[in-house]
């Protein structure tokens, strides 16, 4: 499901000669349809190719395993955790429900049913269902981080701030490693242009350094804040491993728009605007900042390209027209 990663799941296999260790088959296909060729009753091998189908995106095939599965033995919840995930994928959120449900039926102690239930009452909007039933994970698991993150998603949708902001600070201290939770409230603190949230991206950052997201939303901020030269910084880390994408084509035009209109190096701004057109030849801002840099440096004949070459990627683009009207008085 959308916002729970699954839970790596060790099952001990028989077969009728020797016990089968599971870590020899699962996630191996082969092995595993090999296996259930000498051994076509056995429920636990169609549920280790199932997962393993389900890993893959290959739905079709893991839901005609996992419904094997069930016909053969329909006494473990797990088995049906397994075919609620691959009934989400396909979006059948009736039989996804019916399917955790059974799940906490058979296992009234097993907390990743109700979770990936409650993440689905989010996902449906149910919001009193979700906080009801994350309340009672929690009560079987008081340190249940993902439960208090799915929470502070609801308390966000519903704009209870002082909630929202409560559970964060409650998965980051449950979980210090829990990256969303450093991403929600750096979120949160940029959009206030709060230097807050930079410690919150930087922790972020300890965990995954080279997020392209992070980097780049941390590199704005500092932008955002007047430190250019942070901003500069930060954008160049985040280069030097994203060499293509949205990110990279927006963090070298964010850094010509800085060498233009903060530190005035012209020749340094078409250098990145330049780039950035490389990576997108229909990038509208890109052609247009060069087109400027341009003006500033009397390169008139360039310039006017670049404006012309904006309208014809945008119609009507107002920055261009100026732009364009500015050299007729020039001329």
């Amino acid at each position: 499901m959308t916002l729970l990663a699954a839970a790596l799941i060790c099952c001990c296999l028989s077969c009728k000669q020797k016990p089968i260790d599971p870590s020899t088959l699962s996630g191996d296909l082969e092995k595993l349809t090999e296996a259930i060729a000498k051994d076509s009753t056995n429920a636990e091998l169609y549920y280790l190719r199932a997962q393993y189908y389900y890993d893959n995106k290959q739905i079709e095939n893991a839901q005609k395993d996992i419904l094997r599965c069930l016909a053969l033995d329909n006494t473990q919840a797990k088995y049906y955790v397994l075919s609620s995930d691959v009934y989400f994928a396909q979006k059948e959120t009736d039989l996804t429900e019916e399917n955790l449900q059974k799940a906490i039926e058979l296992d009234g102690k097993m907390n990743e049913p109700r979770l990936k239930l409650a993440e689905l009452y989010y996902y449906e909007r149910m919001y009193d269902e979700c906080m009801s039933t994350i309340d009672e994970a929690s009560k079987l698991n008081p340190h249940n981080p993902t439960a208090y993150l799915i929470k502070a998603f609801c308390y966000k949708d519903l704009k209870d701030t002082a909630n929202y902001l409560k559970m964060l600070y409650l998965v980051k201290d449950q979980d210090p490693k829990e990256i969303k939770a450093h991403l929600e409230l750096g979120y949160f603190y940029q959009q206030k242009k709060s230097p807050e949230a930079i410690a919150h991206y930087q922790n972020a950052l300890l965990i995954d350094p080279d997020n392209e997201e992070i980097n780049y939303n941390l590199a704005l901020l500092y932008a955002d804040l007047g430190d250019y030269e942070k901003a500069k910084e930060q954008y160049k880390i985040l280069l030097s491993s994203t060499k293509e994408g949205d990110y990279a084509k927006n963090a070298l035009y964010n850094l010509g728009y800085i060498s233009i209109n903060v530190d005035q190096d012209y020749a340094q701004g078409i250098s990145y605007f330049t780039k950035a057109i490389e990576m997108d030849n229909l990038f509208t801002e890109a052609y247009y900042g060069r087109g400027e840099a341009y003006e500033k440096t009397k390169e008139y004949a360039k310039a006017r390209a670049d404006y012309e070459r904006c309208l014809k990627i945008t119609t009507n683009y107002e920055p261009a027209i100026a732009g364009l009207n500015s050299l007729d008085k020039k001329k």
